[in-house]
């Protein structure tokens, strides 16, 4: 056996394996990345501490530059300048140090060798010495490393800021599917926004504004101080991903690696990248991020799919869902493919209409138990579980909120702490929470719509135009379609009419949303005698709760009225239809009926025998508490008044509340007996421009089932004038309006 001397050193260096060892006065810790001498302690990058090893392990013989890169790089191809910056960089800490703990010496065309010692005594390549352009030349390298945070030198590593990054659309150099690269990106952007020590930019204005070359007006555009780019090219099973680090202040690129893998270990390169960008911005990652092994066509087709979703075009959910149902057979373990199949079968069903959707909220629900079963902190599926199950009940709120806790600093998670807010009747920290979401990601355009909803149903018009102008600076039609919803909750139905006239010409996406509600604008003002179809699916991709009028010409026959009450899928689907048609039910006197769906399973308007009464659940308890009564069960319906006047109670010590909302509150006091506060409440909701022409109120104001108790009062004839004087304005108004647009 011949004895080989040096030993081989072409193993992959593992820092976690490493012991740890001496250079002159120094201690190297190789496992923790840290350097101690003369009681200080410094943190290298990991890649800079694999190229120390190395060298180290090596010494005082000359280690190739094949040998550092398959040792430190996997053998995978990388730039010169990749090696060349660690070298650099731990020249740069050697000579912080007197005396010199190491040199490294450079033998051209060969590789470097590490040498115990300052490099003066052991002929290392100069650096403080030779010709003026060489002095300058290294200067300048070492005043890029350590601007560039290659190197960090420390004595503590506590309290700083959160790093404000943004993560670019990776690039696709594949001949393949876009959203692959555009799915890699989404992903490492999803594990940084979850973490305290990141304020990650949203990932629509990131992709919006991405095309900018210029680094340093791309961070000013952003507001960020750093970005994180990179390319993905996948080929038969395997992935090779550039990722880089660049600093915004100058243009300066921190770090970059290369990746080359099977597609199977996509999300361990995934997270190594996110714990390099952490560990070079000197952030601690507390969210431990995914690392098992994942089927690499599965993932794949789950990127894929999760580009298709993002589009929320109807016509794609179909394309999503054969997609993420082939991912999830190939790896049935994978929790995000699961959340993403309830959302695609959701927006499936959605664009086929009332029965497909029905038929399809079971499946999507079922998906995202699945999800949770396997990963019960993922956000993603809570927040589909919360919407699916109705972002209105107990159980819809609660998942919600917990995905906001699991998601707080991401957009996604804003909104669904926002639509818990609304629907829990904090109205202040609903818009609070809309707002933080559009800082967040100012090119998202769900946070304006929903701004802008919230703020003119608060009664700031004014404010809510702003939004709007500020929200849509180019985009004409959308600003019209905008200003004719918040006219619309104000009462100014002659504006709403005009603006909704001009969108409805124009060849736009809010073309026909326009059209149906300028019908529905032209039939409650008795301008056009066609009643419009009943449609109780609202339109997918439109404003944030963009849904047409719901005119029923009678009372639905009883066979009509169980099929849509035979399951929690069919109620919740027909849910605001079901309150129009209960009002009928009521006035015609068939309030049995109403009371046998009350004590089935599905439950009355969301409203269950024994059940607490829900968030945001005013509208209903009227129409329920009334039905009680006409059957004898006044205790029954005695305690669910109650329990709304409580959370009506809750809401109006909170602060401001909505225009409508004074609506709801006086109808739960009209049917409790207190027509002082009903009254009240009537007076300050038409004050402020409610005048009942919203989404579920019937034609005529005096039909309103919850206010037969005030009919026989003086004020009730008021009212209803005041309502009938708006009315008559509004009508004449709106004729000249559209007579001008003619």
């Amino acid at each position: 056996m011949v004895d080989i001397w040096p030993p081989p050193v072409s193993r992959r260096i593992d820092l976690a394996e490493e012991p740890a060892f001496d250079l002159g006065a120094m201690r190297v810790i190789p496992a923790e990345r840290t350097l101690v001498m003369n009681g200080q302690r410094g943190e290298l990058q990991p890649r800079v501490m694999q190229v120390l090893v190395a060298l180290a392990k090596a010494r005082p013989e000359v280690l190739s530059r094949d040998k550092l890169i398959e040792m430190c790089w996997d053998g995978r191809i990388v730039g010169d300048d990749a090696l060349n910056r660690c070298i650099l960089a731990l020249r740069h800490h050697a000579q912080q140090f007197t005396p010199q703990p190491f040199a490294i010496d450079t033998v051209p065309r060969i590789g470097h060798r590490l040498i115990e010692g300052p490099a003066e005594d052991h002929g290392s390549e100069p650096v403080r010495t030779g010709r003026p352009w060489q002095l300058a030349s290294a200067a300048a390298a070492l005043l890029i490393l350590v601007t560039s945070g290659i190197f960090v030198w420390q004595r503590d590593v506590t309290g700083d800021d959160p790093a404000t990054i943004a993560v670019l659309p990776f690039r696709n150099l594949s001949s393949g599917d876009p959203y692959f690269a555009e799915g890699i990106g989404e992903e490492i952007l999803g594990q940084l926004a979850r973490e305290p020590e990141f304020r990650v930019a949203g990932r629509t204005t990131a992709a919006q504004v991405s095309k900018e070359p210029d680094p340093r007006k791309l961070g000013k555009a952003l507001g960020v101080e750093y970005l994180l780019e990179g390319s993905v090219r996948s080929d038969r099973g395997r992935v090779r991903i550039n990722a880089s680090l660049m600093q915004t202040r100058d243009g300066a690129r921190l770090w970059s690696e290369t990746y080359d893998r099977k597609l199977e270990d996509i999300l361990e390169i995934q997270a190594s990248i996110g714990q390099a960008v952490a560990g070079e911005l000197r952030r601690r990652l507390v969210h431990s991020p995914t690392r098992r092994a994942v089927n690499g066509e599965a993932y794949a087709l789950y990127l894929n799919a999760r580009g298709l979703l993002r589009s929320q075009s109807p016509a794609v959910g179909a394309e999503a869902v054969s997609a993420l149902q082939r991912s999830v057979k190939l790896d049935p373990g994978y929790a995000p493919a699961w959340a993403s199949l309830a959302e695609a079968i959701n927006l499936d069903g959605r664009s086929k209409g009332v029965e497909p959707l029905i038929a399809a909220l079971p499946q999507a629900q079922a998906a995202a138990r699945r999800a949770l079963q396997i990963d019960p902190n993922l956000a993603e599926a809570h927040g589909a579980l919360g919407q699916l199950l109705g972002a209105e009940t107990s159980a819809g709120v609660a998942h919600l909120r917990r995905a906001a806790e699991l998601a707080p600093r991401t957009g996604e998670g804003l909104v669904w702490r926002g639509l818990a807010d609304a629907v829990t009747d904090d109205f202040a920290a609903a818009l609070a929470a809309k707002k933080r979401a559009h800082e967040l990601d100012p090119e998202w355009p769900f946070p304006v719509r929903a701004m802008v909803d919230l703020t003119a149903e608060l009664g700031d018009r004014s404010d809510a135009e702003t939004i709007v102008r500020a929200g849509f600076p180019a985009d004409e039609m959308t600003q019209h379609f905008a200003f004719a919803r918040i006219a619309w909750f104000l009462g100014d139905f002659s504006e709403a009419a005009r603006h909704y006239a001009i969108v409805a010409k124009s060849p736009g996406r809010w073309a026909r949303p326009a059209q149906r509600s300028l019908d529905d604008l032209r039939f409650m003002l008795g301008l056009s005698p066609t009643m419009p179809n009943p449609s109780p699916v609202a339109n997918v991709g439109s404003f944030s709760r963009y849904v047409p009028r719901v005119w029923l010409a009678s009372a639905p026959s009883a066979a009509e009225w169980q099929r849509h009450n035979r399951s929690a899928a069919a109620a919740l689907v027909y849910q605001d239809e079901n309150i129009v048609a209960a009002k009928l039910m009521l006035n015609a006197g068939r309030a049995r009926e109403l009371v046998a769906t009350f004590d089935g399973p599905t439950g009355l308007l969301g409203l269950r025998r024994g059940q607490q009464v829900g968030p945001c659940q005013f509208q209903e308890v009227p129409l329920v508490a009334s039905a009680l009564r006409a059957v004898g069960r006044n205790g029954e319906a005695d305690a669910v008044l109650r329990q709304a006047v409580e959370r009506l109670g809750a809401a109006y010590r909170r602060g401001r509340v909505p225009v409508w909302f004074e609506g709801d509150a006086a109808a739960v006091w009209s049917v409790q007996g207190r027509k002082d506060l009903a009254f009240a409440a009537l007076d300050r909701a038409v004050r402020r421009g409610w005048v009942y022409g919203g989404r579920i109120d019937l034609p005529s104001f005096s039909d309103e089932p919850a206010f037969r108790s005030l009919h026989s009062d003086p004020r009730f004839k008021t009212v209803q004038t005041k309502i009938a004087a708006h009315f008559s304005r509004e009508r004449a108004e709106t004729q000249r309006a559209l007579a001008a647009l003619a």
